[in-house]
C-alpha cells in the first residue's frame, strides 16, 4: 500500500458505539429480539438509518415498516444488524469521481449485494448469513478510500483509463496505490474488530479458491454477488453471465439466483 493510502486507512474512524453497542447485543447469544430492539432505538439516528434501508423496494416487504420491532419481526436479526452496520457509510465522505461514480450509484449497489446476500444465499444457507450479509452490504467501503487515495495522489484518471481499455478495476487498484478493494475493506474491517470469518471472505472475495474449505463457499456467494451487481448498482446481462460462471464453478444454486435477480430488477 502506499503512504496515502495507508494514511487515509488510518484515518478512518471507529465504528460508532452506537453501532457497537448493536455488534455486541448480536454476538449475545442470551440476548433477545427485545434486547436487540432497545439497543438500537436508543440511536434515533441509526433507527432512521435501518428504517430507510429496509423500506427500500428492494425488500419487497407488503407495507412499510415503521418502527425497529417490526424490522426485526419481519426481517429477523440477521437483515437489520447488516444495515445497522451499514450506517458506518455516513461516517466516510463519499467522493467516488474517480470511478465516475456518485453516492447514490454506491448506495445503491450497497443494498442491492445485500438484498441478493438475504434473499439467495440467506434462503439456502442460512447458517451464512450472519458472515455474509454484512460483507455483502459493505465490502465496497474500500473503494471510498481508494478513490480519496487517487484524488490526493493526483492519479484521479487511472481507473478511467482502465474503464476505458478494458482493463481490470482490481488491477488499476493495485497499480495506484499498491491494493485492491477488497483489500483495504478487510483491513477496516479487522480495524473495528469484525470477527475472523467475516474478514476472510471478504479478503477472498476476488479468489475464492484461496480461502479456508470452510470458508471458500461463502466467498464463492461474495464473490458471484459482486459480479451480479455493477459497482455503480447496475445489473446487465454480462453481469448477471459473469456471475452464472463462478456459480457453475463453486456448485451454488443457480435457478434461486436467477429468481431473486429477477425479483430485485422488477422492484429496483
Amino acid at each position: 500500500m502506499t503512504q496515502t493510502l495507508v494514511k487515509n486507512i488510518d484515518a478512518v474512524p471507529a465504528l460508532p458505539e452506537s453501532v457497537q453497542a448493536v455488534e455486541r447485543v448480536y454476538q449475545n447469544s442470551e440476548s433477545t429480539f427485545e434486547d436487540f430492539t432497545k439497543i438500537i432505538e436508543k440511536d434515533p439516528l441509526l433507527s432512521a438509518n435501518i428504517l430507510k434501508v429496509v423500506n427500500s423496494p428492494l425488500f419487497g416487504l407488503p407495507r412499510k415498516i415503521v418502527s425497529i420491532s417490526q424490522a426485526v419481526s419481519l426481517l429477523g436479526k440477521d437483515a437489520v444488524r447488516a444495515c445497522a452496520l451499514g450506517s458506518v457509510v455516513d461516517s466516510f465522505e463519499i467522493d467516488l469521481s474517480p470511478y465516475n461514480m456518485t453516492s447514490q450509484d454506491f448506495q445503491k449497489a450497497c443494498e442491492l449485494q445485500l438484498s441478493l446476500a438475504l434473499n439467495w444465499a440467506g434462503k439456502i444457507d442460512r447458517e451464512i448469513t450472519p458472515v455474509l450479509a454484512p460483507a455483502a452490504f459493505l465490502v465496497d467501503i474500500g473503494r471510498v478510500v481508494i478513490a480519496k487515495t487517487l484524488i490526493e495522489d493526483d492519479k484521479a484518471d487511472v481507473i478511467e483509463v482502465a474503464l476505458l481499455s478494458g482493463e481490470d478495476i482490481s488491477q488499476a487498484e493495485i497499480t495506484a496505490c499498491g491494493a485492491q478493494t477488497t483489500d483495504v475493506t478487510a483491513t477496516l474491517f479487522a480495524k473495528w474488530n469484525f470477527d475472523p470469518d467475516t474478514i476472510h471472505i471478504i479478503r477472498y472475495a476476488d479468489d475464492p479458491e484461496g480461502a479456508n474449505p470452510d470458508e471458500q463457499k461463502a466467498a464463492a456467494y461474495l464473490k458471484a454477488i459482486r459480479e451480479a451487481v455493477m459497482p455503480n448498482g447496475d445489473i446487465t446481462e454480462d453481469s448477471i453471465n459473469q456471475a452464472l460462471e463462478t456459480i457453475e464453478e463453486f456448485g451454488l444454486d443457480e435457478a434461486k439466483f436467477k429468481e431473486t435477480i429477477e425479483k430485485i430488477t422488477k422492484e429496483d
